[in-house]
């Protein structure tokens, strides 16, 4: 039988790495000291089917953008030719095509929150919850998977304006 200090001695022999854990335990009498691997509780994402709809999601989300820029812009181009040549004014009133690009920064802005937020709550919750049912995975679990992944940004950003 070895000394308290003996087993101290083993114990340090087999003290793992900064952020990995070890099982002691005895066995008849014996002191077992083992690597213990925490299981990962939210490697219901890992499969592949489930991370599939969460590409899927972000990637549709991300592919709501696009639009109501382009239409902003556009709009926002022929408001300022329209002024200019009505008022006949030059460069002189650049300040109304600054005021005018923010009105339409705001407004494409409110728009793809409006597209994502009404496509997100048609289309992708009812599929997540699905997911998450049977992946037996709360929603802040979720979230949490979500934000250790930066590809899956637009996805966090969308599903955690619909928690509020």
């Amino acid at each position: 039988m070895s000394t308290p200090f003996e087993e101290l001695e083993y114990l340090a022999d087999f003290l793992p790495d900064e952020g990995e854990s070890v099982i002691v335990s005895r066995n008849q009498g014996e002191l077992i000291c083992e690597n213990f691997q925490k299981e990962r509780a939210l490697d219901e994402i890992a499969s592949p089917d489930f991370y599939g709809h969460l590409v899927h999601a972000n990637e549709r989300l991300s592919s709501l953008i696009a639009r109501p820029i382009w239409i902003a812009t556009l709009i926002w181009f022929w408001a300022c030719v329209m002024i200019h040549k009505t008022f006949g004014l030059g460069w002189e009133g650049w300040y109304l095509d600054l005021g005018l690009a923010l009105v339409a920064m705001a407004a494409s802005y409110a728009a793809i929150r409006l597209r994502q937020d009404r496509y997100f709550k048609q289309e992708v919750r009812p599929t997540l919850n699905r997911q998450m049912y049977g992946s037996n995975l709360s929603k802040y679990a979720l979230v949490g998977v979500i934000r250790q992944r930066p590809e899956l940004r637009t996805l966090l950003d969308t599903l955690s304006r619909s928690m509020h």
